[in-house]
């Protein structure tokens, strides 16, 4: 079983997902600076995320949430990538706010 996290984004919501074998969320998380920076940074042991919405059967495709902005493995590798979708969230959740992702837990 191989755990990524992923940032998604949909008009109404940012979420921080916990997917099972690129294909089952298992954790959906509502993005907030915090969540997002350790997201970022250094997000730890995947097995050990949880919170969230109670998932439905609908809520288990990584697809229903959104666009894809990143998406790491458990090493901290970065998969795949949108530069652009990445610039402007950090922008929106951190840059605008006068504080940078990588400082916003400290």
């Amino acid at each position: 079983m191989a755990l990524t996290i992923q940032w998604r984004l949909r008009p109404e919501s940012d979420t921080i997902l916990v997917v099972i074998d690129g294909r089952t969320v298992k954790v959906a998380i509502a993005v907030d600076a915090a969540v997002l920076s350790k997201m970022l940074t250094v997000p730890g042991d995947l097995s050990k995320w949880s919170g969230g919405k109670i998932l439905e059967a609908v809520d288990r495709d990584p697809l229903a949430w959104g666009e894809l902005v990143i998406e790491r493995n458990e090493d901290g590798q970065i998969l795949t990538m949108d530069p652009e979708a990445f610039w402007n969230g950090v922008y929106d959740w951190f840059r605008s706010r006068g504080i940078d992702y990588d400082f916003a837990l400290h």
